[in-house]
């Protein structure tokens, strides 16, 4: 099993440069969970700065994107200033109504292994 970790975060920003602020903060996060043996989804770096080039779709249409990428995911885990994000806090919320693992900070992210181990254990399967 090669479990997939959804890393959510501020996105949005007053200008270019703090939106690709928080990207490269994503894409550390990214690369951490990487040396844990995760294999990570970065929605930030999937559509990164698409925003800009198709405004008119409105931040809904990437929201609902995104969402359905974090459903398909193992675990969530959270940037650094996800508490004043309005789309990591709806991802938190879904999330949790998934009983999804939202990992609140890259230091209470477990390895991959562990993880595993926890899931099996906690389903009363051997691992």
């Amino acid at each position: 099993m090669q479990p997939i970790l959804y890393v959510a975060g501020p996105y949005r920003g007053p200008d270019r440069e703090t939106i690709a602020a928080n990207i490269e903060a994503a894409r550390r996060l990214a690369l951490y969970a990487c040396t844990l043996g995760w294999f990570p989804l970065v929605p930030h770096m999937n559509t990164a700065h698409m925003d800009a080039d198709l405004p008119d779709l409105g931040d809904a249409f990437w929201l609902r994107g995104t969402m359905e990428l974090m459903e398909r995911c193992d675990a969530v885990v959270l940037i650094e200033g996800w508490g004043r994000s309005e789309g990591t806090l709806a991802e938190i919320a879904r999330a949790d109504a998934l009983r999804l693992p939202v990992f609140r900070s890259s230091d209470l992210l477990p390895s991959a292994a562990e993880f595993i181990d926890y899931l099996f254990a906690k389903e009363g399967v051997p691992a």
